[in-house]
């Protein structure tokens, strides 16, 4: 995937020969020298390379679990479409792989293979699993944590010692015939054994269920908005879960004495805090797990405090080291099948210079801007559940202004579901008159997902800085206050390329500056080194 983002020629690993994994770290490694420990935030992007050709050599098993309850026949397309997605999902398998098909009601039920184990995957047994699943039954509760407990129990049989996991789950509706508690103790036991894939389909599943499961068992959690859509979705899940073929990589953070960890997170492509599932392997080395690779990309977010003390001014200093390491490995991994990239420093250079030390790097700008997503349209959702409509209103303009400026056409196309848009880029909505649960379920369930993709490298305007001060009072933690329309003020000049912008400019769209607040003069400072100011446009 071609990415210009500016990265400093330092940032970057080079590309190993394939197939490979490869990091490039993006970060602004200026910082202030006042007093004190400062957070100092990167990104981490990893991308796997030509693994698709270790796939036919990859241990793998997979688990379909579909809810029969008797919800799924109102109406009866939903459990026609269950039945074609599940034969979908099957008939994608590769020769070899280990499968079930579990039946999801009150309690789970192995409706393939017979013998109640699991089966390997071949035209034969494709086939019939395929069969079988064309006289699946709607009839019965919604017991969630029973269904997870036994794909559970299927991955991790005696025997089966698969490298590599996965279940896709499918359910209509919320868990209601579990014991109180169920769910979250079937959750704490499974994480780690397996990945699930979680899909909501018609009006009565809860979003925060769902993403709880996908997030506890690093998974992903969406919404099949018609029913004639899921028969296609589970076939691409399938091919996707079927791409993996390298198993256990963890990344392993390295601090130098006097800094600490403040978290790591995948935020791309989903946001999932990976800080308490950090293995402490030394004093300073924390690895944390990433699961199966295929060939795809993926972006971390690693924030590390960072002391100015005894460091000298005006030179470059390692704060950390970015590593990917197999499972298990020791300080000497030995070599592996596929080429993993040397390890990439954390670098922080102490400046008294305004102007280099409030630059946000892009990717980290972005991921700024899409935690403020997400908390707005959580917020927005959990506001109107409560029936509070007008603090929905302000807060799913806030998610419509944001999705907007991050280019996030799907999240946008969720929101307009809520809400009537009279101009995305101010948050200027109107709620509308009618929304379902489905609708409701549609946007909250995304809400902790991201795009890589970016209409221009602008970053959205309403990210602050990860260090930043948060919001005045009387907005919720973490949620930006939306912008008073009308209140442009005047406007602003960028310090680096002097680019003129409106008042209401967090960012310099031409060069990625930080902007003096409130408009006026700007402060004084230089550009940096190896950039000089650009022509003004014409």
């Amino acid at each position: 995937m071609s990415r210009d983002d500016g990265a400093a020629p330092e940032d970057r690993a080079p590309t190993a020969a394939l197939p490979a994994l490869t990091a490039q770290l993006g970060q602004n490694k200026y910082l202030a020298a006042g007093s004190g420990a400062v957070p100092a935030h990167a990104v981490l992007t990893v991308e796997g390379h030509g693994l698709a050709g270790l796939a036919t050599h990859a241990s793998s098993a997979e688990v379909v679990v579909i809810d029969c309850s008797g919800s799924m026949n109102w109406p009866s397309t939903k459990i026609g479409a269950a039945r074609k997605a599940a034969a979908a999902a099957i008939g994608v398998l590769r020769d070899g792989t280990r499968f079930a098909l579990v039946e999801g009601t009150d309690k789970a039920r192995v409706v393939y293979p017979p013998t109640g184990r699991m089966a390997v995957a071949s035209p034969d047994t494709r086939g019939d699993a395929a069969r079988t699943a064309h006289t699946l039954v709607a009839a019965g509760g919604t017991a969630i944590a029973s269904w997870l407990a036994c794909a559970r129990d299927l991955l991790t049989a005696e025997g089966q010692d698969h490298p590599i996991r996965h279940a896709l789950l499918l359910t209509d509706g919320r868990n209601q015939h579990d014991r109180p508690g169920e769910l979250e103790r079937v959750l704490t036991d499974c994480a780690g054994k397996f990945t699930c894939d979680a899909r909501g389909i018609g009006e009565e599943w809860a979003a925060t269920e769902l993403r709880e499961i996908a997030g506890r068992l690093h998974g992903i959690a969406d919404a099949v908005e018609q029913d004639s859509d899921l028969e296609a979705e589970f076939r691409r899940m399938m091919r996707k879960a079927m791409d993996k073929s390298l198993p256990g990589i963890r990344i392993r953070v390295r601090l130098r004495v006097g800094s600490e960890l403040g978290f790591f997170k995948q935020v791309f492509p989903t946001e999932l805090d990976l800080t308490r599932e950090g293995v402490r392997t030394g004093e300073r080395t924390w690895e944390f797990p990433t699961g199966a690779w295929g060939d795809e990309s993926r972006d971390y977010h690693l924030c590390v405090t960072a002391d100015p003390a005894g460091d000298p001014m005006g030179e470059d200093m390692q704060l950390a080291s970015l590593a990917l390491v197999p499972e298990g490995a020791g300080d000497h991994p030995a070599e592996t099948a596929v080429a993993l990239p040397r390890p990439v420093p954390l670098l922080v250079h102490w400046t008294d210079d305004l102007v280099l030390s409030t630059r946000i790097d892009p990717r980290v700008a972005r991921y700024s801007g899409y935690a403020d997503l997400g908390r707005a349209v959580n917020a927005g959702c959990e506001a109107f559940e409560a029936r509070r409509f007008g603090a929905a209103e302000e807060e799913w303009g806030l998610a419509v202004r944001l999705a907007h400026e991050l280019g996030d056409e799907k999240m946008l196309r969720r929101l307009r579901r809520l809400v009537e848009v009279a101009d995305a880029a101010e948050g200027r909505v109107r709620l509308r008159d009618e929304i379902t649960a489905g609708d409701l379920n549609s946007a909250w369930v995304v809400s902790n997902h991201s795009t890589q993709t970016r209409r221009s490298a602008v970053p959205p305007r309403q990210a602050r800085p990860p260090h930043e001060p948060g919001p005045p009072p009387g907005v919720p933690a973490g949620v930006p206050a939306p912008r008073r329309r009308g209140a442009a003020g005047p406007d602003v000049q960028c310090p680096v390329c002097h680019r003129v912008s409106p008042g209401t400019a967090r960012i310099c769209p031409r060069c990625g500056t930080v902007l003096p607040a409130g408009g006026g003069p700007a402060p004084e400072g230089r550009a940096r080194p190896e950039q000089e100011p650009p022509e003004p446009a014409a």
